[in-house]
């Protein structure tokens, strides 16, 4: 029971995480301006949609209760907060 609580959290968490990512493909957020780049705010978008993709998945693994499916969601979703971490720090500006 308190995996499928976790779970739902964590499925609300990423699609926050997807949507202000894809809201935010033309909008300046943190340091990062994506309106003055077109290469990341196709990266922005793509993350956005990767991760509202992940959070259908997730919310699917809530739904069939398969404990190996939840697992792959939670390792995959990891890397891929860890990649998109790991890609647009490129692009924070150097001072």
């Amino acid at each position: 029971m308190i995996i499928i609580i976790l779970m739902i959290i964590f499925t609300i968490i990423l699609s926050i995480m997807g949507i202000y990512l894809y809201k935010h493909r033309n909008k300046p957020f943190m340091l990062l301006h994506p309106e003055n780049n077109n290469l990341l705010s196709s990266m922005v978008k793509n993350y956005g949609l990767i991760f509202i993709g992940l959070a259908i998945l997730s919310l699917i693994s809530i739904i069939i209760n398969s404990i190996p499916f939840i697992i792959i969601i939670l390792i995959i979703s990891c890397i891929m907060s860890l990649v998109m971490e790991l890609t647009l720090i490129k692009f924070l500006p150097q001072k």
